[in-house]
């Protein structure tokens, strides 16, 4: 696995070429099949990262692959991080494409866990808070985690919200054991 700051420094230039090139949505189209194929044939996956198989043979097989499939931008992404002995951050690059581009577009992601499933009207009216407390559109990731008491959290970013009952009870605690 690959350093996240070095995985993001490639992202953040192959997002600035396909602004350039006006051709964010289908890059980050072709990262979703370059994802889905590297997930689906893990040996591909293992050549790219070999380190006994010649760079030259790697961009060869990435341009059989997916040379007629992707945008040009893309595939001289893929030559570039093969000819670096980078090849591992292809693995991170959708993810963190995706999340450069969101963030680009003024989507940030939030990531609910709630003890059982919300209704759809309290999806909404978070979801309408969110927005309120980022000034931003929101993309919520519901999950279930039964470990919690009830409530939820939320997560933004670098940013937790915790309105969870173990979380209450933590405080409550706190304030307690604090001004006892």
């Amino acid at each position: 696995m690959i350093d996240s700051r070095i995985s993001r420094r490639y992202v953040t230039a192959l997002y600035d070429a396909a602004e350039a090139a006006d051709a964010v949505e289908l890059i980050e189209s072709d990262l979703g099949l370059i994802s889905y194929t590297l997930e689906t044939i893990p040996s591909l996956g293992e050549a790219l990262l070999q380190p006994l198989i010649p760079a030259s043979k790697k961009k060869q097989i990435a341009e059989e692959i997916f040379g007629d499939k992707v945008h040009e931008v893309t595939l001289h992404y893929l030559f570039l991080v093969i000819d670096m002995g980078r090849a591992g951050v292809i693995e991170q690059t959708e993810s963190e494409f995706v999340q450069i581009a969101n963030a680009r577009r003024g989507i940030v992601l939030a990531e609910t866990r709630s003890a059982v499933e919300l209704a759809p009207d309290q999806v909404s009216r978070l979801k309408e808070r969110l927005e309120t407390y980022t000034g931003k559109q929101v993309d919520l990731k519901l999950i279930i985690d039964e470990s919690l008491l009830g409530g939820l959290t939320v997560r933004i970013g670098d940013t937790v919200l915790d309105g969870s009952v173990a979380g209450y009870l933590a405080r409550l605690r706190e304030k307690l054991l604090g001004d006892g």
